[in-house]
C-alpha cells in the first residue's frame, strides 16, 4: 500500500516490527503491512506520546493509497488534540 502525505509538514509514524517512517511533506511511501498491523502516530511531534492511528484491515488491497495526512487530522480531532 502507499502512504501519501499531502500536507506541508512531516508526519512521524511508528509501525512495530516494520519501521519508524517519517513521511516528508508532499510525499508517498510504499509499505507492505499485514492485516492486524497497528500503525501509530505522534500527535504532538516525534518526541511526544504515540497514539494508535489505525489498524490494517483484511479488506485493504496492496494497491491501496492511504491519505495519511487526512487520517491524522481526523484522528487528532477524535482524540481531542
Amino acid at each position: 500500500m502507499t502512504f501519501h502525505n499531502g500536507s506541508f509538514v512531516s508526519i512521524y509514524l511508528s509501525i512495530p516490527g516494520v519501521m519508524n517512517p517519517n513521511l516528508s511533506p508532499k510525499s508517498n511511501s510504499g509499505v507492505s503491512l499485514d492485516a492486524g498491523q497497528v500503525v501509530y502516530f505522534f500527535p504532538k511531534g516525534k518526541n511526544g506520546k504515540k497514539e494508535i492511528l489505525f489498524t490494517v484491515t483484511p479488506t485493504w488491497k496492496k494497491d491501496t493509497i492511504l491519505q495519511i495526512d487526512k487520517i491524522v487530522k481526523t484522528r487528532k480531532k477524535a482524540l481531542g488534540y
